[in-house]
């Protein structure tokens, strides 16, 4: 995190400003710290700011104890007790909260140890902004990649000159997200809730691709989102179309429902085969100049993104589909204006709309 960013950050819980308090920084990088004010505290923990509510940072504050022992010290009575209660909580969590922890770490798992960069990802990036936001559209302003992930898109908006381009994710993944960007100088990895975000009115462009159709409550997730943006700010969104997805919603998901249960480095093994036939075609297709084929889309793509992305479909818990007119209503329910939608012919839907007050 840098100093900075501190300015875009307030309260998930309230909105309110937090103050920062800085154990350890390398030049103007806080490596250590903590985010707090009067009723909530948030810790900095290896450059990321860890900005979770409830169960959610129960479960952080557990699998982080080192730093907890590291500045005792330094810490207020009151965060001691908290962190120290934490560690003895083992009670049981909603199903809303299970389903929003397996979400998460199915991702970690996917961008900790699947994903690879490859050179296609600047194409793909503004795919799913296309046909609304080109590279121009993204210079000089403040963005938010929600769902960041690996942060692969978070990164382009960077290389975009966005002035500052946040990447937010609620599972370990920022790891990957931070290490992937700690060289830009624009760019900050928050751990974060989508129900819960910790920005103030200042964001320019928020975005979430592939994100919002995993949630146990995608509409309210996306509705949480508006709040951030600040007077003429834009959000845009990609998620599964229903409309003609035949393959997905009667073979996929009838599929998924097994392989979720399946534990994930057995899982990933499985998916080389789905993986290796896709690939196969795509070679297969591309010899004998086969044009708009099924999965097409992925002929430029490594093996490597077919695996992930075989990942993708098959370990999450869940998976809704939309049609454009239903998305366009969620946006109309969050008062934007603007609103535009696109289908692409891989059975996504790209949506955007703008917090326009007049």
């Amino acid at each position: 995190m840098k100093i900075k960013q501190f300015g875009y950050l307030s309260d998930p819980k309230n909105g309110q400003k937090l103050t920062l308090q800085i154990f350890k920084k390398d030049s103007d990088e806080i490596i250590d710290g903590l985010l707090l004010n009067k009723n909530s505290w948030y810790p900095v923990i290896g450059g990321i700011p860890r900005m979770l509510l409830a169960q959610s940072k129960v479960e952080f504050l557990q699998r982080k104890r080192i730093f907890l022992k590291k500045y005792r010290n330094r810490l207020s009575k009151k965060i001691i007790n908290e962190w120290d209660l934490a560690v003895k909580d083992v009670k049981n969590i909603s199903s809303f909260e299970k389903h929003q922890q397996k979400t998460a770490d199915s991702f970690a798992y996917e961008w900790k140890n699947i994903y690879q960069e490859n050179n296609f990802e600047k194409n793909n990036f503004y795919h799913f902004l296309s046909p609304f936001i080109k590279e121009d559209d993204i210079k000089d302003k403040v963005t938010v990649d929600i769902g960041c992930g690996s942060g692969r898109f978070t990164k382009w908006a960077a290389l975009a000159s966005a002035r500052m381009a946040f990447g937010t994710d609620l599972g370990d993944s920022v790891e990957v997200a931070y290490n992937m960007t700690k060289g830009f100088e624009n760019v900050g990895i928050i751990q974060a809730d989508i129900y819960s975000m910790p920005f103030n009115e200042k964001i320019d462009l928020a975005y979430s691709i592939g994100v919002l159709h995993h949630l146990p409550q995608p509409k309210q997730g996306f509705l949480n989102l508006i709040k951030m943006l600040k007077e003429k700010g834009k959000i845009l969104i990609w998620v599964y179309s229903r409309r003609h997805n035949i393959r997905a919603l009667y073979f996929y998901e009838p599929l998924r429902a097994v392989c979720r249960h399946i534990s994930k480095p057995v899982l990933f093994k499985l998916c080389y085969i789905p993986a290796s036939i896709v690939h196969l075609w795509n070679l297969f297709c591309k010899a004998f100049k086969f044009k708009n084929m099924p999965f097409s889309y992925y002929e430029n793509f490594s093996f490597n993104m077919k695996l992930n992305d075989s990942f993708d479909v098959l370990a999450t818990p869940k998976s809704n589909y939309y049609y454009s007119e239903e998305i366009e209503g969620w946006f109309k329910d969050a008062s934007l204006k603007g609103i535009k939608s696109f289908e692409h012919p891989e059975a996504g839907i790209t949506c955007i709309g703008t917090n326009d007050s007049d």
